[in-house]
């Protein structure tokens, strides 16, 4: 079974989900996410260390920050 983290993504209420926290032989680190802005299913992405490395961000292809989180959430998915 997998442990989900639920991080509130804005004061409306709306939500991301991470979980299947990896890190690969070059120590880029991924997830898998989805939101509650859209009914897409989990998608695993790379997260970038930001704000010395205090948050993590999720980025999209033009890399433009979609989401920033504490890294504290990715301590609940070991």
């Amino acid at each position: 079974m997998a442990t989900i983290a639920m991080i509130p993504a804005d004061k409306q209420g709306n939500k991301i989900f991470i979980k299947d926290l990896r890190v690969d032989e070059k120590q880029r680190t991924f997830v898998k996410y989805k939101s509650t802005y859209n009914d897409m299913p989990f998608m695993e992405v790379e997260l970038y260390g930001v704000d010395n490395g205090q948050n993590c961000a999720i980025c999209g292809d033009d890399g433009t920050i979609l989401y920033r989180f504490s890294t504290a959430w990715l301590s609940s998915l070991n």
